[in-house]
Parts: structure tokens; sequence; C-alpha cells
């Protein structure tokens, strides 16, 4: 391979790297309005400039929030890292940097849109509303484990990808798929 060969293959590798990672985000963001959409904000109600729940079923959608988070960003990254694991298999390792900060990206990317697309604070509204006033509570994810869910599922997906349609490199850089020759039985007749 000559040297303008190696130096845009490396060009071609660092520029399918880098829209691995903006897919991530712009999915993320995408995310972030299913995940909104699909959210139902608990009803909280200002006595005395705190906030209180209404019934049991609005205290419950506090935490359906974080569930939906997690479920909307297993089944978006999932997609993403199955798309870029075979569209990039030659690439095994920077496919691996690209995913690992394209899903980063794409949680903090789904958490911002989706947070801003919802209700704002309802604490700030508590401090100035009247006794009696309802307001909706804000989409928010609790504890930060629901945030690893992008890169775990990414990862995961990706080595099925890799594991599953293995490729030999070639001298070249290039994929050998074509069979090793079996091995001729060369075992003496037996005496019959």
């Amino acid at each position: 391979m000559s040297g303008e060969d190696a130096s845009q293959e490396l060009r071609r590798s660092v520029l399918l790297a880098i829209a691995v990672v903006l897919t991530y985000v712009l999915v993320g963001a995408l995310a972030g309005v299913v995940w909104e959409w699909l959210w139902s904000p608990p009803t909280q109600v200002v006595q005395q400039h705190q906030l209180y729940y209404t019934d049991y079923a609005s205290l419950r959608r506090v935490f359906t929030g974080t569930g939906l988070y997690a479920l909307v960003s297993a089944v978006a990254s999932a997609l993403v890292a199955l798309a870029a694991g075979f569209l990039t298999r030659r690439r095994e390792l920077l496919t691996l940097a690209a995913v690992v900060v394209g899903s980063l990206a794409a949680a903090y990317t789904m958490h911002a849109v989706g947070v801003a697309l919802g209700p704002s604070d309802p604490a700030k509204l508590a401090a100035v509303a009247a006794d009696g006033t309802r307001v909706s509570g804000q989409l928010e994810v609790n504890g930060k484990s629901p945030y690893l869910v992008w890169p775990m599922v990414s990862l995961f997906v990706l080595s099925l990808v890799f594991f599953a349609a293995p490729g030999v490199r070639s001298s070249h850089g290039r994929v050998d798929t074509s069979a090793e020759p079996a091995e001729a039985d060369v075992s003496e007749p037996s005496p019959g």
C-alpha cells in the first residue's frame, strides 16, 4: 500500500468514526424527543410554596421517567450499534472508540433534549404560585446508572456483530473471508 493510499484510508476511517459519533448524537436527540413524548408528567399541587403529589398514580409517574429513559435508550443504542458494526466491520478498534464516545454523547443529548422539551422546574413555579395550584412534575432520571444504558447496550451489540461475522485480516488490511481448505484424510486403510 502506497503512502497516498494509506493516507486516504486513514482519512476515510476518521471520517467514518466522526459519522458514527454524529449519528449517535442525532439519534440521541431523537430518542430524547421520543422519551418526552412517551412520558406522562406527575401532577403536583402547591401548598405553602411546597409541592405535594396529588395521588399515588402521580407519584408513580416520577419513576416512569427513569424507566422510559432506559427503555428508549436501549432500543436506540442497539439500532445504532448494529448499523455501525455492520458498516465499519473492517475498522474494529476505531469503530469501538467511536461507539464509546458516541454512546456517551447520545446519553447526554437524550437527557438534555428530553428535559428541555418537558415541563419546567416545578419548584420555581411553587415559589410564586398560590396554594392549590396544580403543576406538572419535571422529566428527570433518578440515579446515574440509567445513563450507562447507552454505552453498555452499544458495546454488547457491537461485540455480537464483530463475533458473529468474524473475518481474518489479509496483509492488505482487507477482510479475508475465504475458508481454509479441509485437510485430507490420510489414514491407512484397515486390513480387511
